[in-house]
């Protein structure tokens, strides 16, 4: 009986995970992503129009909200 009841507890944690986001996915606005890459956004034609123009991880991270870890070279983005 114990073994059934960890097998179900097991499921339900892992079904929590799922439904509270920690799946692994992030949604991110395209109008941010375009923003931060330095394009403008036209949402009517849901298209990005660019510049040519160098930006540095730092600031395309920071530019979609995130935070960037310099040491680990890695974008962390919040589920909001």
């Amino acid at each position: 009986m114990m073994d059934r009841r960890q097998l179900v507890v097991g499921i339900v944690l892992a079904s929590a995970l799922a439904l509270t986001g920690c799946a692994g996915k992030a949604h991110l606005s395209t109008s941010k992503m375009c923003m931060a890459h330095g394009g403008t956004y036209n949402a009517a034609a849901k298209s990005c129009t660019y510049q040519a123009k160098t930006q540095s991880a730092q600031q395309i991270c920071q530019g979609q909200g995130g935070y960037y870890d310099t040491g680990a070279d890695v974008c962390e983005v919040g589920m909001e």
